[in-house]
């Protein structure tokens, strides 16, 4: 939040409620079916009636096991945080979109590589869902000048990073020799939202360091 500027209205949804100047928060959580946290949503935005110009999903949930012992229950589970979340949210949101509004989605770079740090065939899969996303919302949306990319961090000091157990054998694989830091891919999605990305869109930029970029 401190990279917005002051007179930004922000419009956030969570499990972890953000108490910010500008700020309003709703209580969401994605896990639960979709009719049922996008109600409070829905209603909000029907009221409010906002311009929408710019809209970030970052959302996601791991379960790493081996596809034999994945369960059904979590392979929906990951979908629905994953990826129906954020299609449920471009929809609703769409009516409300400024002409020139600005989207990012924060995939992974799980989409195009298997984890040494252990196999999560859904989680992978759910990250990949989004890279036909982003494509698709900017054909669809171009015309009204929105802009639709995506980022896609690699290993990262926190949120859903390495185990201490398997960091220092991917840094090893990282051109940069180090993890990434969560302020790093703020300041990349803070880019794409801004004007000096007015002529990019439904693309991807991988903010990993330079993972497994060497043979």
């Amino acid at each position: 939040m401190g990279r917005l500027s002051s007179e930004t209205a922000v419009l956030a949804l969570g499990r972890t409620e953000i108490q910010a100047p500008r700020v309003h928060w709703i209580s969401v959580d994605f896990r639960q079916p979709t009719a049922t946290w996008s109600a409070p949503v829905i209603a909000w935005l029907r009221h409010q009636k906002p311009s929408v110009s710019a809209f970030v999903h970052a959302s996601g949930v791991v379960y790493s096991d081996v596809v034999e012992r994945t369960t059904l229950d979590e392979w929906e589970a990951t979908w629905r945080v994953n990826v129906a979340s954020a299609f449920k949210l471009g929809q609703v949101l769409s009516p409300y979109l400024a002409d020139g509004a600005s989207v990012v989605l924060v995939g992974s770079v799980d989409a195009w590589y298997a984890s040494q740090d252990g196999p999560a065939a859904a989680y992978g899969a759910s990250k990949a869902a989004l890279l036909g996303l982003v494509r698709h919302w900017a054909s669809e949306w171009g015309p009204r000048g929105i802009r639709v990319n995506g980022v896609a961090p690699g290993a990262l000091t926190s949120g859903n990073g390495p185990s201490a157990q398997f960091a220092e054998n991917i840094t090893g694989r990282i051109a940069l020799q180090r993890l990434g830091q969560p302020g790093e891919v703020a300041d990349v999605i803070q880019f794409l939202l801004s004007p000096q990305a007015a002529y990019i869109t439904g693309a991807w930029i991988p903010v990993d360091g330079g993972l497994n970029i060497r043979y």
